[in-house]
C-alpha cells in the first residue's frame, strides 16, 4: 500500500480508526503516510504534527511489548518520528526505554539470530549517532560476542570495530586498542586484508599515544603482513611504515612518508597520526 493511493482525509480516517481499535502500529503507519504527503507538499506544520502522532502511536505499540526485541524496534521508530516532529523530551523518553529494554534482554541472555542482531545493531547505531558512546559500546561488544559464538566471524569483526570507535570517542584508548585488534584478527581470518591492515594500523597509532611503543611496532608488523597477504599496494603501506617508524622514534623518516600521503586521509585520521608524532617528540625529542 502506497501513500499516493489515498487522499489525506482517507489516510487520517484510517489512522484514527486503527487508533480507536488499539492497533497502534498500523495507526502509526498511516500517520507516517500523512507525513510523507505533507513533506512533499512542503507543509511543515502538518508534517511535524503527523510525525508526532506517528511517534505517539509507535510508543504506545512499544509499551504493550515492553522488554522485547520488537519493542526496541518500535521505540527506535518512535524516536525517529519524534525527532522529525521536534519533540526532544519524547526522544529522551524513547532513548531511556530502548536502553531499559535492552538491559532486560541482555540479562536474560538473548538469542543470537540475524533479526535480533540487526535490531541491536540499529540500537547501537542510534546511541552512537546521539553521542552516547558508552551505551553504544556495550551493545556492540555484546552482539560481537554473540556473533562470534554463532561462528559469524566477519559480523563479529564489524561489531568489535564499532566498539573500538566508541571507546576511542570516549578517549578510553586501552579498550579502543583491544577492540580494534580483535576486529583486525577476525578480518584477517576472513581474508578481509585491507580492513585488517587499516584497523591494525589504527591500533598501532593509539598504542603510540599510550607510550606502548613495542606493542605498536608489533601491531604494525601485523598490518604489514595483512597488506602482503592481500596484495594491498595503495597508500596504506606508507601509513604502516609511518606507524613502524614512529614506534621506533624515527621521526624524520616518518615525516617524509607522512607528507606524501597526508592529503589522502580524513581529518580524523590526520589528527590521530599527527598526535602520534607529538607523543613521539615528547618521548624522544625532535
Amino acid at each position: 500500500m502506497k501513500p499516493s493511493c489515498y487522499e489525506p482525509a482517507e489516510l487520517k480516517f484510517l489512522a484514527e480508526s486503527c487508533l480507536r481499535r488499539g492497533d497502534y502500529e498500523n495507526a502509526a503507519r498511516f500517520f507516517r503516510y500523512l507525513m510523507v504527503h505533507f513533506r512533499m507538499a512542503k507543509d511543515e506544520s502538518n508534517y511535524k504534527k503527523f510525525a508526532i502522532k506517528a511517534g505517539e502511536c509507535y510508543l504506545q505499540a512499544a509499551e504493550k511489548l515492553r522488554d522485547s526485541i520488537k519493542a526496541i524496534m518500535l521505540y527506535l521508530r518512535a524516536a525517529k518520528a519524534f525527532r522529525e516532529g521536534g519533540r526532544i523530551m519524547m526522544i529522551n523518553l524513547c532513548s531511556s526505554r530502548i536502553w531499559e529494554s535492552y538491559t532486560m534482554l541482555r540479562e536474560g541472555k538473548f538469542e543470537e539470530n540475524s533479526d535480533n542482531l540487526h535490531v541491536f545493531k540499529v540500537a547501537g547505531d542510534y546511541f552512537m549517532d546521539n553521542d552516547d558512546f558508552r551505551k553504544a559500546a556495550i551493545i556492540y561488544r555484546d552482539i560481537a560476542e554473540k556473533a562470534l559464538e554463532g561462528g559469524r566471524l566477519l559480523l563479529a569483526g564489524e561489531f568489535y570495530r564499532s566498539a573500538g570507535v566508541c571507546y576511542q570517542k570516549m578517549n578510553n584508548l586501552d579498550e579502543a586498542v583491544r577492540f580494534y585488534i580483535k576486529a583486525s584478527d577476525l578480518y584477517f581470518s576472513c581474508q578481509k586484508y585491507f580492513e585488517a591492515a587499516w584497523n591494525y594500523c589504527k591500533a598501532g597509532f593509539l598504542l603510540i599515544h599510550l607510550y606502548r611503543f613495542g606493542e605498536a611496532s608489533a601491531v604494525a608488523e601485523k598490518a604489514k603482513l595483512a597488506c602482503r597477504e592481500g596484495q594491498v599496494e595503495i597508500f596504506l603501506r606508507d601509513l604502516i611504515r609511518i606507524c613502524k617508524s614512529l614506534s621506533r622514534g624515527r621521526i624524520y623518516e616518518a615525516t617524509e612518508n607522512w607528507q606524501r600521503i597526508k592529503w589522502k586521509l580524513s581529518r580524523e585520521y590526520i589528527q590521530l597520526v599527527e598526535n602520534s608524532f607529538r607523543m613521539v617528540r615528547m618521548k624522544w625529542g625532535n
